[in-house]
């Protein structure tokens, strides 16, 4: 495995939508951008919203919450409120029921312990390392925006697997529809790599550390530096 291929295992991928549907485990994502309110901690937001009653008419399949440890980009967030949903029209059918709910509420809510942004973005999330077993309730994701070049989705989704398979992770890559800052179709892409648990991360990165030797490739596919998070599992509807 290349270097370059190494770096960018470490990482999180996003580009447009293709024909690998048809191929892989995709479902529809919806998420926005988070900070915690003055007087709570990242412990108290994850309380509440595990706390949280969820309706069976209005709940996601999974909700996750990706704390931001090592941001790039200025990263002027505390982390994003992840949403996922088997299937774009289960998503349509769960936020149309819940734009419709009625109002008042009982107990402390998000609201009350973070501010999220109104603009949300909707993206494709498509498994290169097909889920396996139950969801960590914490455990530690790693991410990167990479550049296509040229290549295409097929070859990310090859490259995701590789990335995957080498370092015990889940792998998947990001595909954004909707919201966001606008970038030319298919010209860049979001790995996410999802470890076990953060003792497997921390044995990870020090094998990868220790082995970084091997003859240089040009890839198509060119990555930046990643960024890292904490994934805290919410809510999943089949637990």
């Amino acid at each position: 495995m290349n270097n370059r291929l190494v770096v960018s295992s470490l990482l999180v991928v996003c580009f447009g939508a293709s024909s690998l549907a048809a191929q892989t485990n995709v479902i529809a994502s919806r998420a926005r951008a988070c900070n915690v309110n003055p007087g709570y901690s990242m412990a108290d937001v994850v309380e509440t919203a595990r706390n949280f009653a969820w309706s069976e008419e209005t709940a996601p399949g999974v909700v996750i919450f990706r704390e931001a440890i090592a941001a790039t980009n200025n990263f002027q967030y505390d982390f994003v409120f992840d949403t996922y949903y088997p299937s774009y029209a289960d998503m349509v059918e769960k936020r149309v029921a819940f734009r419709n709910r009625p109002g008042g509420r009982n107990g402390r809510g998000l609201t009350d312990v973070a501010t999220c942004t109104d603009g949300a973005r909707i993206s494709s999330v498509r498994f290169a390392t097909p889920p396996t077993g139950p969801i960590p309730e914490v455990t530690v994701a790693a991410s990167t925006v990479c550049e296509l070049n040229g290549a295409t989705i097929g070859d990310a989704m090859t490259m995701a697997t590789a990335v995957g398979e080498n370092l015990g992770a889940r792998a998947a890559i990001v595909s954004r529809l909707f919201g966001g800052p606008r970038v030319p179709r298919n010209s860049s892409a979001q790995m996410r790599l999802f470890f076990p648990s953060a003792t497997d991360f921390g044995a990870t990165l020090d094998r990868v550390q220790q082995n970084l030797s091997g003859p240089a490739q040009e890839d198509a596919i060119t990555c930046g530096t990643g960024s890292l998070w904490a994934s805290h599992l919410i809510y999943s509807r089949n637990n």
